[in-house]
C-alpha cells in the first residue's frame, strides 16, 4: 500500500451560552497532525473546566507522542490488518489515559470529586479518520449535503430507546436526556468506542457539545456544513443557531473539511455497494450505522480462491466470512451476499468443522473474515453491541 496523502482545512467555535457562567467545553484543532477533539466537563466548582481541559491536555500531547505517530505512519504506508489494529488501540489507550488522569486528580481535592467530561475525536491517517467517543458529545459525517450521526450517545435515554421502552411522550424523554451512562472520569473503567471511517474528498466532519445538538437538526448540520464558505463560518454558524434558539447550555463546534484523499482509496463505488450488503444482511443489518462502523473495525478483507475449499481457520484463529461478492455451497446451501459462512466460528464453545463440511465457492468470492479472539474482545468491551450481534447470531444458527 503506497503512501497517502489527504489534506483538509479546519474550523472551530465554541461559546458559554446564554445561562452558565463557565465554558466547561474544551476543544482541540491539531490540523498539522490531523487530531480533532470535543470535550464537555461537569462537575461542581467549575471541576468540569478541569475534567475537559486534562482529557484535551493528555489527547493532544499522545495524539502528538511517538507511540501514536508512529502507529499512524505505520498504517498510512503499509495498511495491514495489524497496523490498523496498533493504530486503534493506540487512539484508545490515549484517551483512556485521560481517564486515569481525571481519576487521578479528582481523588487529589475534594472539590473535584465527580468531575468527569465526554469525549469525541479523531485523528486522519492515510485516508481514513479513526474516531474514539465516549459520552453524548456527538460526531456527524456530512457526504452529498447529507448528513449522518456516526457516534451513538452514551446516555440512559439511548440505551432505553435501544431496548425498544418508548420514552418519546409525556415529558419522559427531558427526564432521561441528560443522564449519562459513560463517560471520562466517571466510575473505575470507562468505555471507549472506536471505529474508523473511509474519507471521500469533500466529506465533512463536525465534532460538537450538545449544547449544539441540542437545538440544531440532523438535517441542518448538513446545510449548514455544506452551505457555509469555510469550516470556520460553519462552526460559527451551528453555535449562533444553538445562541438563537436558547443557548441553555455551553456549545462548542469543530468542522473538518476533506479536499483531497490519496488515489490508492477504495473507490466511493465500491464502497457504498459492500455498505448496500451489509445493511441487508441478517447478521449486521439490523444494527444502526455507528453500531456498524464499529464492527467493522475487526473485519478483514480477503478474496478467497476458487480453486480449494474455503477454510474454517485462517488469519490464524476460526474464521467467520461474511460474502460480499460471488456466492458458495455449503451443506446443500447456496450462500451469497450478506450470508455468513461459518457463523459459528465466533462462538468459543463449538466443535471444529471436518473437511467434508466445508463450503466450496462457486466462482470468484470477496468476503470480510471476522476471527473469533477479535470478534470476542469486541463484544467484551463494547457490550452495547454484544447483545444485538450474539442474537443476530443466535437466529442464523437457528436456521442451520
Amino acid at each position: 500500500m503506497s503512501e497517502e496523502v489527504t489534506t483538509f482545512v479546519a474550523g472551530a467555535a465554541t461559546h458559554v451560552g446564554n445561562v452558565r457562567e463557565h465554558n466547561e467545553d474544551a476543544h482541540l484543532v491539531d490540523a498539522d497532525r490531523g487530531s480533532f477533539a470535543v470535550c464537555d466537563g461537569m462537575g461542581g466548582h467549575a471541576a468540569g473546566e478541569v475534567a475537559s481541559g486534562i482529557a484535551i491536555a493528555t489527547v493532544r500531547e499522545r495524539w502528538a507522542g511517538p507511540e501514536v505517530r508512529g502507529a499512524i505512519d505505520r498504517w498510512s504506508k503499509e495498511g495491514t490488518p495489524e497496523a490498523r489494529r496498533r493504530l486503534v488501540e493506540a487512539l484508545r489507550a490515549s484517551v483512556l489515559a485521560a481517564h486515569a488522569t481525571i481519576i487521578s486528580e479528582s481523588e487529589g481535592d475534594l472539590t473535584k470529586r465527580g468531575m468527569g467530561t465526554t469525549f469525541v475525536g479523531a485523528v486522519i491517517a492515510g485516508g481514513d479518520a479513526i474516531f474514539a467517543h465516549a459520552g453524548d458529545s456527538r460526531a456527524y459525517l456530512v457526504r452529498d449535503r447529507i448528513a449522518m450521526q456516526l457516534t451513538e450517545d452514551h446516555t440512559l435515554l439511548a440505551r432505553l430507546a435501544a431496548a425498544g421502552i418508548d420514552v418519546t411522550g409525556q415529558g419522559e424523554e427531558s427526564r432521561w436526556k441528560g443522564v449519562l451512562t459513560n463517560a471520562l472520569g466517571i466510575g473505575d473503567r470507562t468505555t471507549v468506542a472506536t471505529f474508523v471511517l473511509p474519507l471521500d474528498p469533500g466529506d465533512r466532519l463536525l465534532f460538537c457539545s450538545d449544547g449544539v445538538t441540542e437545538y440544531v437538526t440532523e438535517k441542518e448540520v448538513g446545510e449548514v456544513l455544506t452551505e457555509q464558505p469555510s469550516p470556520a463560518r460553519a462552526a460559527q454558524r451551528l453555535i449562533e443557531i444553538a445562541l438563537e434558539r436558547g443557548g441553555a447550555d455551553n456549545a462548542t463546534a469543530v468542522v473538518v473539511k476533506v479536499l483531497e484523499v490519496g488515489t490508492t482509496r477504495i473507490p466511493a463505488e465500491k464502497r457504498a455497494k459492500d455498505s448496500e450488503v451489509l445493511a441487508k444482511s441478517a447478521w449486521l443489518g439490523r444494527l444502526s450505522v455507528p453500531q456498524r462502523l464499529r464492527v467493522m473495525k475487526i473485519a478483514l478483507e480477503r478474496e478467497l480462491a476458487t480453486d480449494e475449499r474455503i477454510p474454517q481457520v485462517s488469519l490464524g484463529d476460526r474464521v467467520a466470512w461474511l460474502v460480499l461478492d460471488g456466492h458458495a455451497h455449503r451443506d446443500g446451501v447456496l450462500l451469497g451476499p450478506g450470508d455468513l459462512i461459518y457463523p459459528e466460528s465466533l462462538l468459543p464453545d463449538r466443535p471444529a468443522i471436518d473437511k467434508d463440511g466445508l463450503a466450496s465457492p462457486a466462482g470468484p468470492i470477496r468476503a470480510l473474515a471476522f476471527r473469533r479472539d477479535d470478534f470476542g474482545e469486541l463484544t467484551v468491551d463494547d457490550a452495547d453491541l454484544a447483545e444485538p450481534l450474539f442474537a443476530s447470531l443466535a437466529k442464523i444458527l437457528g436456521k442451520t
